[in-house]
C-alpha cells in the first residue's frame, strides 16, 4: 500500500488547521475594514492644518470625508470643541467608543499638546505617523516570522517522511539485498 498520498493529505490537513487556528486574517480584515489607517488620518490632519484650519475645523473636514460612524465621532469631537467644551469631555465620547477608542485615543493624545498650548500639532503629527509607521512594520514583521514558524512544521511532515519513503528506506533495502 502506497501511504504518500495520505501522507501528504494529513499533511496538508495539518498545515491548513495551523495557519486557520487563530483567525488572526478575518480578524485584521474586519478591523480594516471598518477603521481608516490612522497615519493616513492624521495625514489628511496635517494637510487640512497646513492650510490654515483650525483643530476643530480639521477634525470636522476630516471626519466629514471618513465613511461611517468613524468619521462621525471626528465630526462630533470637532462639534464640542467648537462649541467651547474642554479637551477631555470633547473627546470622552469618542474614546469610550468600544470599536474606535483606542485610535481615537491616539489622535487626542497627539493633538491635545496643540490644543492647551496653542501650539502647531504637526510636529506631533509627524512624529506620531512616524512612530505608528515602525509599530505597523515591528507587527508585520512579528507575523511575518510566526507565519514562517507555522509553515516550517508543515513542510517538515511533509518532506520528512518523503525522504524516508523515497531516500532512507530504498538504500536500507539495496544494503541489505547486497548483503545476502
Amino acid at each position: 500500500m502506497d501511504l504518500k498520498p495520505l501522507i501528504a493529505a494529513l499533511s496538508t490537513v495539518l498545515a491548513l488547521l495551523l495557519m486557520e487556528f487563530d483567525g488572526l486574517g478575518e480578524r485584521l480584515a474586519e478591523e480594516q475594514a471598518s477603521t481608516p489607517p490612522l497615519s493616513l488620518v492624521l495625514a489628511l490632519l496635517g494637510v487640512a492644518v497646513r492650510q490654515g484650519a483650525s483643530l476643530p475645523r480639521a477634525l470636522g473636514v476630516i471626519g466629514g470625508l471618513l465613511p461611517g460612524s468613524y468619521g462621525l465621532r471626528m465630526v462630533q469631537v470637532a462639534h464640542l470643541l467648537g462649541r467651547g467644551n474642554g479637551w477631555d469631555l470633547s473627546w470622552s465620547g469618542a474614546i469610550g467608543d468600544p470599536d474606535y477608542g483606542q485610535s481615537m485615543q491616539v489622535l487626542a493624545d497627539c493633538l491635545e499638546p496643540s490644543w492647551r498650548l496653542g501650539s502647531s500639532p504637526l510636529t506631533r503629527i509627524e512624529t506620531t505617523i512616524r512612530q505608528l509607521d515602525h509599530h505597523a512594520r515591528s507587527a508585520l514583521a512579528q507575523t511575518t516570522a510566526t507565519i514562517a514558524v507555522r509553515l516550517l512544521v508543515p513542510t517538515g511532515l511533509c518532506i520528512l517522511p518523503a525522504f524516508v519513503l523515497i531516500g532512507v528506506i530504498p538504500c536500507i533495502a539495496a544494503f541489505a539485498g547486497g548483503m545476502s
